[in-house]
């Protein structure tokens, strides 16, 4: 499939501006206060209606996170019956967790909305905002999704092992990567993706996504400049 950007300086492919299209109005600020269990839930009630209808983002999310259905075509998958369950599996692997059972068994807390709103910063390029949060929140450079993963937001800037529908890049990621890493974020902390704790740096080489942006090359050299 084909790419498009978004409005302002954001890269997105077409895979991931489908799974945004598919979750519309389920990933908003309402959607950051939920606990992970509350939100995945959520999604998968909406992928479980987008297979019944045939949107291409449930094509792209179950064929990139439902066990076993990686080599089905989007007419094959749709013709395969879906349970919520088969939904909440995919959904749970697209946020970083093992499967739908380590969502069941994982801490209740809710999401972190200072954290939520500067990964929706970072990913939309809003330099001014991110400069604003982290110095008003400090800490705000290590903290981590309550999602399986764990991301931070220097990770986020892999676009890769974190939700589908973050998986955008922002045009400045090198120069949101510095302010980063000037503000105390660690080049080798390490997310939980893929079944594997992988740094930024794993993540980014591995991820078509800044590539496609044509930022990978620089976005790499500022992590190794710190490395």
């Amino acid at each position: 499939m084909g790419s498009r950007m978004m409005t302002g300086d954001t890269f997105v492919s077409e895979p991931v501006a489908q799974v945004l299209r598919l979750y519309d109005g389920l990933i908003d600020q309402q959607a950051w206060e939920r606990t992970a269990y509350e939100q995945i839930d959520t999604l998968a009630a909406r992928l479980l209606d987008g297979h019944r209808n045939r949107s291409p983002g449930a094509a792209v999310e179950l064929h990139n996170w439902l066990p076993q259905a990686g080599a089905r075509s989007a007419p094959e998958l749709f013709e395969r019956p879906l349970s919520i369950d088969d939904a909440r599996e995919a959904v749970a692997r697209a946020h970083g967790f093992s499967g739908w059972h380590a969502v069941q068994s994982s801490p209740t807390r809710p999401g972190d909305p200072v954290l939520e709103r500067a990964v929706e910063d970072l990913l939309a390029g809003d330099t001014q905002s991110l400069v604003t949060a982290l110095t008003g929140t400090p800490d705000l450079v290590v903290r981590r999704s309550h999602y399986g993963h764990h991301a931070t937001l220097l990770h986020y800037l892999a676009a890769n092992g974190v939700e589908t529908y973050r998986q955008r890049v922002p045009r400045n990621a090198p120069q949101i990567a510095s302010l980063l890493l000037e503000r105390g974020a660690d080049p080798h902390a390490t997310a939980n993706a893929y079944g594997r704790q992988l740094t930024t740096r794993s993540l980014l080489i591995s991820s078509g996504h800044p590539y496609a942006a044509g930022v990978a090359d620089n976005l790499l050299a500022v992590l190794d400049s710190r490395a």
